[in-house]
Protein backbone atom coordinates (compact mmCIF):
# COMPACT_ATOMS: atom_id res chain seq x y z
CA UNK A 1 0.00 0.00 0.00
CA UNK A 2 1.32 3.55 -1.27
CA UNK A 3 2.46 5.65 1.76
CA UNK A 4 0.78 8.72 2.57
CA UNK A 5 3.72 10.88 1.31
CA UNK A 6 2.88 9.41 -1.65
CA UNK A 7 -0.64 9.47 -1.72
CA UNK A 8 -0.12 13.23 -1.13
CA UNK A 9 2.55 14.01 -3.69
CA UNK A 10 0.27 12.36 -6.19
CA UNK A 11 -2.93 14.25 -4.89
CA UNK A 12 -0.64 17.66 -5.07
CA UNK A 13 0.59 17.26 -8.30
CA UNK A 14 -3.13 16.56 -9.89
CA UNK A 15 -4.11 19.82 -8.54
CA UNK A 16 -1.42 21.47 -9.94
CA UNK A 17 -1.64 20.00 -13.40
CA UNK A 18 -5.36 20.66 -13.20
CA UNK A 19 -4.25 24.10 -12.65
CA UNK A 20 -2.23 24.15 -16.02
CA UNK A 21 -4.98 22.60 -17.58
CA UNK A 22 -7.54 25.14 -16.66
CA UNK A 23 -5.16 28.01 -17.39
CA UNK A 24 -4.88 26.64 -20.75
CA UNK A 25 -8.59 26.35 -21.67
CA UNK A 26 -9.08 29.91 -21.27
CA UNK A 27 -5.87 31.20 -22.37
CA UNK A 28 -7.40 28.86 -26.28
CA UNK A 29 -11.44 29.86 -25.64
CA UNK A 30 -9.58 33.78 -25.73
CA UNK A 31 -7.81 33.07 -29.06
CA UNK A 32 -10.94 31.28 -30.36
CA UNK A 33 -12.77 34.43 -29.39
CA UNK A 34 -9.93 36.97 -31.22
CA UNK A 35 -10.02 34.84 -34.41
CA UNK A 36 -13.32 33.63 -34.57
CA UNK A 37 -12.13 30.10 -34.54
CA UNK A 38 -15.00 28.45 -34.18
CA UNK A 39 -12.88 24.74 -34.53
CA UNK A 40 -10.59 25.88 -31.50
CA UNK A 41 -13.89 27.27 -29.57
CA UNK A 42 -15.38 23.87 -30.09
CA UNK A 43 -12.13 21.95 -28.55
CA UNK A 44 -12.37 24.19 -25.86
CA UNK A 45 -15.73 22.96 -25.20
CA UNK A 46 -14.80 19.63 -25.71
CA UNK A 47 -11.87 19.58 -23.52
CA UNK A 48 -14.24 20.84 -20.17
CA UNK A 49 -14.52 17.34 -19.50
CA UNK A 50 -10.74 16.74 -18.90
CA UNK A 51 -10.97 19.68 -16.36
CA UNK A 52 -14.40 17.70 -14.76
CA UNK A 53 -12.79 14.69 -14.90
CA UNK A 54 -9.59 16.38 -13.01
CA UNK A 55 -12.12 17.42 -9.95
CA UNK A 56 -13.90 13.95 -9.52
CA UNK A 57 -10.38 12.35 -9.45
CA UNK A 58 -8.99 14.89 -6.77
CA UNK A 59 -12.44 14.78 -4.79
CA UNK A 60 -12.15 10.69 -4.71
CA UNK A 61 -8.50 10.77 -3.96
CA UNK A 62 -9.43 13.14 -1.15
CA UNK A 63 -12.40 10.78 0.13
CA UNK A 64 -9.93 7.41 -0.27
CA UNK A 65 -6.74 9.27 1.81
CA UNK A 66 -9.18 10.61 4.24
CA UNK A 67 -10.88 7.23 4.79
CA UNK A 68 -8.28 4.87 4.75
CA UNK A 69 -5.03 7.16 5.95
CA UNK A 70 -5.84 8.99 9.06
CA UNK A 71 -4.13 12.35 7.91
CA UNK A 72 -2.48 14.69 10.31
CA UNK A 73 -3.53 18.05 10.30
CA UNK A 74 -1.03 19.42 7.98
CA UNK A 75 -2.51 16.84 5.38
CA UNK A 76 -5.84 17.18 6.22
CA UNK A 77 -6.05 21.02 5.72
CA UNK A 78 -4.20 19.86 2.29
CA UNK A 79 -7.12 17.52 1.52
CA UNK A 80 -10.03 19.83 2.46
CA UNK A 81 -8.34 22.72 0.86
CA UNK A 82 -7.77 20.85 -2.65
CA UNK A 83 -11.08 20.21 -2.94
CA UNK A 84 -11.97 23.57 -2.81
CA UNK A 85 -9.58 25.05 -5.25
CA UNK A 86 -10.58 22.09 -7.51
CA UNK A 87 -14.12 23.08 -7.64
CA UNK A 88 -12.91 26.65 -7.90
CA UNK A 89 -10.77 25.47 -11.02
CA UNK A 90 -13.09 23.54 -12.29
CA UNK A 91 -15.69 26.35 -12.12
CA UNK A 92 -13.09 28.51 -14.36
CA UNK A 93 -13.16 25.77 -16.66
CA UNK A 94 -17.36 26.06 -17.10
CA UNK A 95 -16.18 29.82 -17.66
CA UNK A 96 -13.77 28.93 -20.60
CA UNK A 97 -16.22 26.15 -22.42
CA UNK A 98 -18.86 29.36 -22.22
CA UNK A 99 -16.58 31.41 -23.67
CA UNK A 100 -16.33 29.07 -26.56
CA UNK A 101 -19.83 28.30 -26.68
CA UNK A 102 -20.41 31.91 -27.52
CA UNK A 103 -17.96 31.98 -30.14
CA UNK A 104 -19.40 29.07 -31.69
CA UNK A 105 -22.78 30.67 -31.70
CA UNK A 106 -21.72 34.40 -32.60
CA UNK A 107 -21.60 36.59 -35.55
CA UNK A 108 -18.95 38.95 -35.50
CA UNK A 109 -18.20 41.53 -32.72
CA UNK A 110 -17.77 44.69 -32.74
CA UNK A 111 -13.57 45.66 -33.06
CA UNK A 112 -13.59 47.79 -30.25
CA UNK A 113 -15.27 45.32 -27.62
CA UNK A 114 -12.89 42.82 -28.84
CA UNK A 115 -10.34 44.32 -27.95
CA UNK A 116 -11.94 45.23 -24.24
CA UNK A 117 -12.69 41.56 -23.89
CA UNK A 118 -9.05 40.22 -25.28
CA UNK A 119 -7.64 43.19 -22.67
CA UNK A 120 -9.60 41.71 -19.52
CA UNK A 121 -8.95 38.22 -20.21
CA UNK A 122 -4.80 38.93 -20.05
CA UNK A 123 -5.81 40.44 -16.74
CA UNK A 124 -6.81 37.47 -15.55
CA UNK A 125 -4.39 35.00 -17.08
CA UNK A 126 -1.72 37.09 -15.89
CA UNK A 127 -2.93 37.45 -12.65
CA UNK A 128 -4.07 33.70 -12.66
CA UNK A 129 -0.57 32.48 -13.54
CA UNK A 130 0.50 34.15 -10.37
CA UNK A 131 -2.29 32.15 -8.79
CA UNK A 132 -0.46 29.14 -9.89
CA UNK A 133 2.48 29.97 -8.79
CA UNK A 134 1.10 30.35 -5.21
CA UNK A 135 -0.55 26.74 -5.47
CA UNK A 136 2.83 25.68 -6.33
CA UNK A 137 4.93 27.85 -3.62
CA UNK A 138 2.15 28.09 -0.62
CA UNK A 139 3.42 31.07 0.11
CA UNK A 140 1.50 32.70 2.44
CA UNK A 141 2.25 36.64 1.86
CA UNK A 142 1.78 36.63 -1.74
CA UNK A 143 -1.41 34.54 -1.69
CA UNK A 144 -2.21 38.26 -0.29
CA UNK A 145 -1.12 40.29 -2.37
CA UNK A 146 -1.95 37.67 -5.72
CA UNK A 147 -5.76 38.25 -4.37
CA UNK A 148 -5.55 41.76 -3.98
CA UNK A 149 -5.01 41.73 -8.06
CA UNK A 150 -8.33 41.28 -8.52
CA UNK A 151 -9.19 44.74 -7.77
CA UNK A 152 -7.78 45.12 -11.12
CA UNK A 153 -9.64 43.16 -13.21
CA UNK A 154 -13.31 44.44 -11.71
CA UNK A 155 -12.33 47.97 -12.38
CA UNK A 156 -12.02 46.42 -15.79
CA UNK A 157 -14.99 44.79 -15.88
CA UNK A 158 -16.77 47.95 -14.59
CA UNK A 159 -15.28 50.15 -17.22
CA UNK A 160 -16.27 47.87 -19.90
CA UNK A 161 -19.92 47.89 -18.79
CA UNK A 162 -20.34 51.22 -18.83
CA UNK A 163 -18.37 51.54 -22.00
CA UNK A 164 -21.48 49.29 -23.47
CA UNK A 165 -24.24 51.39 -21.76
CA UNK A 166 -22.58 54.22 -23.40
CA UNK A 167 -22.81 53.02 -26.91
CA UNK A 168 -26.00 51.10 -26.12
CA UNK A 169 -28.45 53.44 -28.59
CA UNK A 170 -25.81 53.51 -31.48
CA UNK A 171 -25.72 49.80 -31.51
CA UNK A 172 -29.56 49.47 -31.44
CA UNK A 173 -29.89 47.80 -28.08
CA UNK A 174 -27.17 46.72 -24.85
CA UNK A 175 -25.32 43.70 -26.18
CA UNK A 176 -25.79 41.35 -23.24
CA UNK A 177 -23.91 38.31 -24.46
CA UNK A 178 -20.88 40.42 -24.61
CA UNK A 179 -21.92 41.55 -20.82
CA UNK A 180 -22.09 37.83 -19.98
CA UNK A 181 -18.56 37.08 -21.50
CA UNK A 182 -17.45 40.07 -19.53
CA UNK A 183 -18.97 38.24 -16.73
CA UNK A 184 -17.23 35.07 -16.83
CA UNK A 185 -14.08 36.27 -17.18
CA UNK A 186 -14.94 38.81 -13.90
CA UNK A 187 -16.26 35.43 -12.18
CA UNK A 188 -13.03 33.37 -12.93
CA UNK A 189 -10.78 36.33 -11.08
CA UNK A 190 -13.28 35.47 -8.02
CA UNK A 191 -12.89 32.28 -7.95
CA UNK A 192 -8.69 32.83 -8.30
CA UNK A 193 -9.51 34.70 -4.94
CA UNK A 194 -10.93 31.68 -3.86
CA UNK A 195 -7.88 29.67 -4.22
CA UNK A 196 -5.52 32.63 -2.44
CA UNK A 197 -7.64 31.41 0.60
CA UNK A 198 -7.50 28.13 0.29
CA UNK A 199 -4.01 28.15 0.36
CA UNK A 200 -3.78 30.33 3.59
CA UNK A 201 -5.86 27.93 5.08
CA UNK A 202 -3.56 25.02 4.35
CA UNK A 203 -0.72 26.37 5.02
CA UNK A 204 -1.56 28.71 8.65
CA UNK A 205 -4.75 27.00 9.28
CA UNK A 206 -6.62 30.37 9.46
CA UNK A 207 -10.09 30.77 7.01
CA UNK A 208 -9.75 34.14 5.25
CA UNK A 209 -12.22 36.12 3.32
CA UNK A 210 -11.14 38.02 0.35
CA UNK A 211 -15.35 38.84 -0.39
Amino acid sequence: MMRIENRMQSFDKELQDMGLRTRHAMAKAMEAFMKDDKELALAVVEGDDFINYADESINDQAIEILTLMQPVAKDLRMLIGGIKIANDLERIGDYAKNIGRFVIKSKTVDPRFREEIVNLTNIFLNNFDEVLDVMEKRNVKEAYRVASLDDDLDMEFKAFTHLLADNAEKNDGFPFELTTIARNIERAGDHSKNICEQIIYIVKGQHIDFG
